[in-house]
């Protein structure tokens, strides 16, 4: 008891007369996970930190570390998780609604674009942050929500940039999951945040290394870490996104350099050389831990003096304040929307009952959900005080920079014999034209085909439940005509299409699939539009003759189905995708037509090596004459490579394939990658069913690369198949 008294007493006489040490974090994006190395070395050392004034990844990790959570934990949890994606707000394909994962495949060009009266608009960030904002609300659920920020394990401020007045801001108090946020808003990459009425950005604009404040803070000696981000060298200079972040560079290393003539000789300076890990370099965080680590037991010769002896850093540790909340109930569930989303459907989704206990993760996993729909900028939480109540406030910002969105996206293809084609693909979404929730769908492209779709969806009960789609196509394109591998001529083949479905998700948001089933109406028109036919007369005479035209009308009941769970459209390393549909004709007996497809794809992976098994069928059954293009097509790339696009048709058709992908190139932070790929192919098209025998099947392989680009994949490569069938092919986007 005497020892224990007398090491309080050493402890509160340290407290006193010990000089007060600040950590200063600097902003650096992915680089400033060397904070967590300086931090696990002063730990290691005994070097005690009173203070902590951080700036964006400065603050994240300042933060972090300023609510309780020691070095090594950090680095363990950040460790565990794919943190590119929480950075950029990438979701698993996987747990994306099905017309969102459509919409992503059929329009991967760039950015959505938003429609007004007052012109076209883009998102104010291209990244909202979602993902970090939650977790870092998870990782900080035990503090008060209102909380001064000197109240803290270790006293902390956070420093963000008022966009409107170009002001400094500084947190001292509030939400610390709000204020890490801001202060980590990097312009042009990550949106801004909305507190207390001002609209804030990364506080690296204007002080990235904020020694002043933690000068204010009290701080008798400061050891200060600056990860910045240095100057690009001029080669590097040509792009306008590469000119647009060196003047932010600019504009931070000049601050940067003022806060650094502030430092004194007692004052410690860390400045790891980072090398070239970049500000988007997450994928990294392993190695810019352990030279943040390097970099100051390079300098323990300076810190040795701020050292405090074994037991009495362990009584300094448990006199530092840890606020914790009790377990809560929720007594109220405040909604803030600026939106088109009625306050009623936002409730109703999330479903958070009044009485239950407050759980951060669980509501943030409800959020996310809804954030994954792509129907909200952003879309979060705050816990609230009232009195001695505690409440759920949720913050939902609409998108408001449309309301019409415009996508885009392009195809391209090329083959040996020079047959190919182009599309360019826009679609426009109208999406809560009423307070139930229709929504007005319209898709485009036009090359060498013309295809146009309009539809609208009607919610018949609940929004995320069935809806009703009337809808209209019209599509004309133009097919070869082959014979014996020649190319003899083309065909105009037009169509129209009227219809009415009745649609059901397939899982939670429809994250699994989608079912359909209704009314439609088909019309198909097919003209001849160049070359002919030689016949050979009875008398040993050849002529020409001309080519045939059809019509084709029906009204029937379509059903469809498509469950999806690919990890990537184009280059699957997991997942699976099951698609199938099936008309059935209601005209006279006289004019039955059936027509049935199904389509499989499963993808597997072990480390970079992935391997893809395709299957797929189709009948079309019918007592007219052939109409040539109506049924199915075989040819191009993966749908026997080696053969021309679309060489093959007929009223069935039978394809199977395996294909191997080596992941040659992974760009993390992209989340692209470069593949290595061969295929083994078989399949054909018959006229009649008598006609399909495992014999007739044609074979090809191929030999290709592989990119998923930002305006789609592209596909380069070469096949062969049997009796000297061969092609070079060429493909961007979908064929």
């Amino acid at each position: 008891m005497h020892n224990a008294r007398a090491e309080s007493t050493t402890v509160q006489h340290l407290q006193i007369k010990a000089p007060k040490i600040c950590l200063v974090l600097s902003g650096g994006g992915a680089r400033g996970f060397a904070h967590i190395g300086v931090l696990k070395q002063l730990e290691a050392m005994h070097i005690p930190i009173d203070c902590i004034a951080g700036t964006s990844m400065g603050a994240v990790v300042g933060g972090l570390y300023a609510a309780g959570l020691p070095a090594t934990e950090i680095e363990k949890r950040l460790a565990s998780l794919k943190l590119n994606d929480i950075a950029l707000d990438r979701v698993d394909r996987r747990q994306l609604p099905q017309s969102v994962r459509e919409e992503d495949e059929q329009y991967p060009l760039g950015a959505t674009l938003g429609l007004s009266a007052n012109g076209v608009k883009l998102p104010a960030g291209v990244v909202q942050a979602s993902q970090f904002q939650e977790l870092l609300q998870n990782w900080t659920a035990h503090l008060p929500p209102d909380i001064n920020f000197d109240n803290l394990p270790i006293p902390f401020r956070a420093v963000a940039t008022d966009l409107e007045t170009g002001k400094m801001v500084v947190f001292n108090k509030g939400s610390l999951h709000k204020a890490v946020r801001a202060s980590m808003a990097a312009p042009g990459v990550f949106a801004p945040i909305e507190i207390d009425g001002k609209l804030l950005s990364d506080g690296g604009l204007v002080r990235n290394l904020p020694v002043d404040i933690a000068r204010n803070m009290g701080a008798d000696i400061i050891i200060a870490v600056n990860i910045g981000t240095p100057l690009m060298p001029r080669d590097q200079l040509q792009t306008l996104f590469n000119v647009s972040q060196q003047m932010v560079n600019i504009l931070t290393e000049q601050n940067v350099n003022v806060q650094k003539g502030l430092l004194r000789p007692e004052d410690v300076l860390i400045e790891p050389q980072l090398g070239n890990i970049g500000f988007m370099d997450f994928d990294r965080s392993k190695e810019a831990t352990a030279i943040g680590e390097k970099a100051t037991q390079n300098i323990a010769a300076k810190l040795v003096a701020l050292q405090l002896p074994d037991h009495l850093h362990t009584a300094t540790q448990q006199l530092r304040l840890n606020p914790q909340l009790p377990p809560l109930r929720i007594g109220f569930v405040d909604i803030e929307t600026n939106g088109a989303i009625p306050e009623s459907d936002i409730r109703r989704q999330l479903s958070i009952k009044v009485g239950t206990m407050y759980d951060a993760e669980e509501i943030n996993r409800k959020l996310a959900i809804l954030n994954n729909a792509r129907e909200f900028d952003s879309i979060n939480h705050e816990l609230v005080q009232r009195g001695d109540e505690y409440g759920i406030r949720i913050n939902a910002t609409g998108r408001n920079w449309g309301p019409h969105f415009l996508r885009f996206g392009l195809s391209l293809s090329s083959g040996f014999e020079g047959a190919g084609g182009y599309r360019l693909q826009v679609g426009h979404r109208r999406p809560w034209l009423t307070a139930g929730g229709l929504e007005w769908r319209n898709d485009i492209e036009f090359g060498n085909m013309i295809n146009l779709r309009t539809e609208l969806r009607q919610p018949l009960f609940e929004r995320e439940g069935m809806y009703a789609a009337p809808y209209l196509a019209y599509n004309e394109n133009t097919l070869n005509y082959y014979k014996d591998g020649v190319r003899l001529a083309e065909y105009t083949l037009r169509s129209e299409k009227a219809g009415v479905d009745l649609a059901f998700r397939i899982g939670e948001q429809s994250v699994l699939g989608e079912a359909r089933v209704g009314v439609n109406f088909n019309s198909y028109s097919v003209r001849p539009k160049l070359g002919g036919l030689l016949i050979n007369n009875l008398d040993g005479s050849q002529s020409n003759g001309n080519l045939p035209s059809a019509d084709l009308q029906q009204v029937g009941i379509k059903t469809s189905v498509i469950i999806d769970q690919l990890s990537d459209p184009s280059f699957p390393r997991e997942g699976y995708k099951f698609d199938s549909s099936l008309f059935v004709g209601l005209n006279s007996p006289k004019k039955t037509y059936q027509e049935l497809s199904l389509n499989t794809i499963w993808a597997k992976s072990v480390n970079n090596h992935s391997v893809n098994l395709k299957l797929s069928a189709a009948g079309l059954f019918q007592n007219d004459a052939q109409i040539r293009g109506i049924g199915s097509m075989l040819g191009g790339f993966q749908k026997l490579s080696a053969y021309q696009p679309d060489q093959f048709s007929g009223n069935y058709m039978l394809y199977g394939s395996a294909t191997y992908l080596l992941r040659a190139v992974n760009f993390e932070m992209a989340g692209q990658s470069l593949f290595l790929g061969t295929s083994l192919e078989a399949g054909n098209t018959w006229n009649t069913s008598k006609e399909i025998t495992a014999a007739s099947l044609r074979k090809s392989m191929s030999l290709f690369a592989g990119f998923n680009s930002f305006i789609g994949p592209i596909y380069l490569g070469f096949a062969f198949g049997q009796n000297g069938a061969r092609n070079i092919f060429f493909q961007l986007g979908r064929q």
